[in-house]
């Protein structure tokens, strides 16, 4: 397979919303992607290009080189194969083993081991996965980045978590527009693409084009991946378990929810903190900060300083936010507790330019069997990628309508790690 085989052009819709589900920022930029279609999926070779905001100063722009080799008829897990080589891949390291991630050990390949890392809460599927051939074809190239997804692999020379790369300076384009700036550069050139195509097509096909690898992997665990993952975090997986446990919500708990009597009572603490609990410390600060800026600007006002003015247009800004916040929060405990169980399936998966605390929001459609119009809810990208799965194979699932307002619903399903699909 060559080069010269692929075609200039867009990406087709399912492989670009797994590539993208690789990238934190909500805008990228996609350019000059060259795609191979083939009975297995297609291979994409493309520059990709964001924006990061900085944490102290400007942010900077990334470039990156990579190639997606999408299998949309693959059923794997999701893990990275990192080389050990590089003071960020050291630090990585070290963060994980302090917060106690799992990652899977090859003890009987030591010289796999002593290149690469892997990182992943699939141990056991994983291991399956990564054979005397697969080994031997990450081996036999320069050292890469891989990132496993379930529908396909990212391959890139550096990793696209962010180092130093290159930096340019600005500059003017032919058409006076301004280009360049802060900017971290990994893109390579036609040559270096080229090789990093054959390189990722060489290490990556014993696992990504064995129709059967997925099978092999998925029957050496109990359940799914997802419950897999559930029980490696939860067993051995340090702080990182601890963590998940306050949060997880489980089958069990949307089980009862689903058929509980109306007004729900005893709501589960994962479910209550992923619903609103998010609230309770902005409004804990925005009330007494609102309230103590307009006091002292009514106190100022009474006594006739001009300064009163400044002092009462924050604390009413900062009251009015609280409003929006405490209407956000008596939304979604409304729909916990009195929402209609209502059976649909997952029609759409939309992504948007939103992000919240760095994970962008996808727009989520539910076609209810209620008669209602459909659901359209605004959620992370873990559950957008669990419904994309689920449309998938089994579409079918069910949320919480306002009974109030029947656009108005949530998908506490997509909340659920362990309701994730293979």
């Amino acid at each position: 397979m060559d080069l010269d085989d692929f075609i200039a052009g867009p990406i087709p819709e399912k492989a670009l919303a797994e590539l993208q589900g690789h990238f934190d920022a909500a805008s990228i930029e996609f350019e000059t992607p060259r795609v191979l279609r083939h009975p297995l999926g297609c291979d994409v070779l493309v520059d990709v290009e964001w924006y990061e905001h900085g944490s102290k100063g400007p942010g900077h722009t990334v470039k990156h080189t990579v190639v997606f080799l999408h299998r949309p008829d693959a059923r794997l897990p999701d893990f990275e194969i990192r080389p050990r080589k590089g003071g960020i891949e050291g630090t990585l390291g070290l963060v994980s083993s302090m917060l106690g991630m799992p990652s899977l050990e090859m003890e009987d390949e030591p010289v796999f081991s002593d290149r690469y890392r892997v990182l992943t809460t699939n141990e056991d599927s994983v291991r399956v996965l990564l054979g005397r051939e697969s080994i031997d074809s990450i081996l036999a190239v320069d050292d890469l980045h891989f990132r496993f997804s379930g529908r396909g692999v990212l391959v890139s020379r550096a990793s696209v978590d962010g180092s130093s790369g290159r930096r340019s300076s600005v500059g003017v384009g032919d058409l006076g527009k301004i280009t360049g700036g802060r900017r971290r550069d990994h893109g390579l050139d036609e040559a270096e693409s080229r090789a990093l195509l054959e390189d990722a097509l060489l290490a990556a096909s014993p696992i990504i084009d064995d129709p059967e690898a997925g099978r092999r992997a998925a029957d050496a665990v109990e359940g799914t991946y997802a419950e897999e993952a559930v029980r490696n975090l939860a067993e051995r997986g340090g702080f990182a378990g601890r963590q998940l446990a306050k949060t997880l919500i489980t089958g069990e708990m949307l089980a009862s929810l689903r058929t509980a009597s109306i007004p729900r009572t005893n709501i589960p603490r994962q479910v209550a903190r992923k619903a609103w609990g998010g609230t309770t410390f902005p409004l804990c600060i925005a009330i007494p900060f609102g309230l103590n800026f307009a006091g002292i600007g009514i106190f100022l006002a009474i006594g006739g300083l001009s300064e009163a003015f400044p002092f009462l247009g924050v604390g009413v800004l900062a009251l009015v936010i609280s409003g929006f916040i405490l209407r956000h929060r008596l939304v979604r405990r409304n729909l916990i507790v009195h929402g209609a169980a209502i059976d649909g399936r997952v029609i759409g998966v939309e992504r948007t330019d939103t992000t919240v605390n760095d994970d962008p929001i996808s727009r989520i459609t539910i076609e209810t069997r209620d008669g209602g119009e459909p659901l359209v809810v605004k959620m992370g990208s873990r559950p957008a990628t669990q419904a994309r799965r689920m449309m998938e194979s089994s579409p079918d699932t069910w949320v919480l309508r306002d009974p109030r307002k029947d656009a108005r619903g949530l998908w506490i399903e997509g909340w659920s790690l362990e309701n994730a699909p293979d």
